[in-house]
């Protein structure tokens, strides 16, 4: 267990990421919690985008073929 404390260290230093130097616990640590609203922005988004992308889709070749 130390050796890969001592890998990480070592490899933290040299500015590359391998997967020794970077694991999930690390990355996520200093993380904010996620807040409904923020979940609720998101799909709202995504419910947007798809009907933004329908109606491009229908609009673009009806005005080709005109």
């Amino acid at each position: 267990m130390a050796e890969v404390e001592e890998k990480k260290e070592q490899a933290s230093g040299t500015g590359t990421l391998t997967g020794a130097a970077l694991e999930a616990e690390d990355v996520l640590a200093g993380a904010e919690p996620w807040a409904p609203i923020e979940t609720k922005l998101v799909v709202w988004s995504f419910v947007i985008a798809i009907i933004a992308l329908v109606i491009g889709l229908f609009l673009v070749p009806t005005s080709v073929l005109h």
